[in-house]
């Protein structure tokens, strides 16, 4: 199970930006399904708790704003996601 989650994360980021792009917010709903297994794996783990339950909503935010035309807040919503996959990269390229 865990061999999906890289192709996930990064295939939710992949589509997460041609969402902004190309301003679909379906885009968006499919990137939250792909990060979905992700966050719930991780918010079993006691450092993260119950917080990486948000990650695919902040998707969904996004899309809703995306659809309301409201671009700059869809790019707000959609920045934690990079962060938190940012520094999951970070640390285990780092052990």
């Amino acid at each position: 199970m865990e061999l999906l989650f890289w192709p996930f994360m990064i295939i939710s980021l992949f589509i997460a930006i041609l969402s902004i792009i190309f301003k679909k917010a379906i885009f968006l709903f499919i990137s939250s399904i792909l990060i979905l297994p992700l966050s719930i794996y991780l918010s079993a783990t006691p450092r993260f708790g119950i917080l990486l339950l948000l990650c695919p909503l902040f998707y969904v935010g996004a899309a809703i704003s995306l659809a309301k035309k409201w671009i700059r807040l869809s790019i707000l919503l959609i920045v934690p996601n990079f962060i938190l996959i940012g520094w999951l990269v970070f640390i285990v390229y780092s052990q």
